[in-house]
């Protein structure tokens, strides 16, 4: 279930690199890439959480990182809503994502 979920969020993190790409050279955001990097990360979440809740206690620290990457996707959606060019959340939204990232990928792949 973990090896499904770093799959997706490896989809996730190639479509984050195209959405912000469209940030940093001042393009509209891309409208499906949207859509799919918010599902495919939410069905991700979900599968962790699920696995969390079902044994792996290390999986809390994820969902903590989690939330910070969800609020500040929540603030990237409405700062480029009104016209915005978030440089500085994209950023710490990906640096927090990346950081995340690793750390699933060393507890899927690191036995309890």
């Amino acid at each position: 279930m973990l090896a499904v979920s770093v799959g997706l969020f490896t989809i996730v993190a190639l479509i984050g690199l195209v959405l912000a790409r469209d940030v940093f050279r001042r393009k509209g955001p891309s409208g499906i890439m949207r859509y799919l990097h918010v599902c495919l990360a939410t069905v991700g979440s979900l599968l962790v959480i699920f696995r969390a809740f079902t044994g792996d206690h290390r999986l809390f620290v994820n969902i903590g990182l989690a939330v910070a990457i969800i609020a500040l996707g929540l603030l990237i959606w409405r700062q480029r809503a009104t016209g915005a060019r978030p440089r500085m959340t994209v950023f710490m939204h990906g640096g927090i994502a990346v950081a995340c990232y690793i750390l699933l990928a060393y507890f899927t792949f690191t036995p309890q």
